[in-house]
């Protein structure tokens, strides 16, 4: 079968499972609850409000966590509170089914974040198109990564993204480029973290990777 076809099939199959990598809070209808939020108050400082963001996000009610996160942006931020409400946006979108939509406040905020950088990738590998990939891998490997092939991705915030299933992402966007090698060692590496992978959503990327592989 040729390459092009596996990555199409493959793109098929592995697209809900990037949703799942990247998580999905619970929450009211159409990412929005039943709880309310003080529009009155003015900022203190911006983490506060960063906070409260994701505390939102935490309970599905991403409009809200979106609008704590622009209160941040409306206030002059520091550069640091400016990229946490951008990657808080970026995130809000994404666990409302909107990964593509949050690409933008992920890029704003990939710089001095890590958990931004890890959801740009996902955006850029479900995108699915060969420099996509290649642009997953320059974030994940040479951005996150440092270039080192068994680097350490700690979430600051609750992104439901674990390190192995980082380096699964990564795994797969080599492979869809056919860099069969560092694929393998990404994947083998991903495996060595998640041992207990059987019954798992990482075990459907892990499966995905070896198909393209091979």
């Amino acid at each position: 079968m040729k390459n092009s076809l596996k990555i199409f099939i493959m793109l098929l199959l592995a697209t809900p499972i990037l949703m799942g990598v990247t998580g999905c809070s619970s929450g009211g209808v159409n990412g929005e609850g039943t709880g309310s939020y003080d529009t009155g108050t003015p900022i203190v400082r911006g983490n506060v409000y960063n906070d409260t963001g994701w505390e939102y996000i935490s309970k599905g009610q991403y409009d809200s966590a979106i609008k704590f996160f622009n209160d941040v942006l409306a206030d002059t931020p520091t550069d640091s509170e400016r990229a946490e409400a951008n990657n808080g946006i970026g995130w809000a979108k994404t666990f409302n089914g909107r990964l593509k939509d949050g690409m933008k406040y992920f890029q704003l905020a990939a710089d001095l974040s890590d958990d931004a950088k890890v959801g740009l990738a996902a955006g850029y590998i479900q995108q699915a198109t060969l420099t996509d990939m290649e642009d997953a891998i320059n974030v994940l490997y040479v951005q996150l990564g440092k270039g080192k092939p068994r680097f350490t991705y700690t979430p600051t915030r609750a992104t439901g993204v674990t390190n192995a299933e980082v380096h699964a992402m990564l795994a797969y966007a080599y492979a869809a480029t056919g860099d069969t090698e560092n694929s393998q060692t990404q994947l083998d590496f991903a495996k060595e973290l998640e041992p207990e992978y059987s019954g798992k959503s990482i075990a459907q990327l892990f499966s995905a990777i070896e198909f393209l592989n091979n």
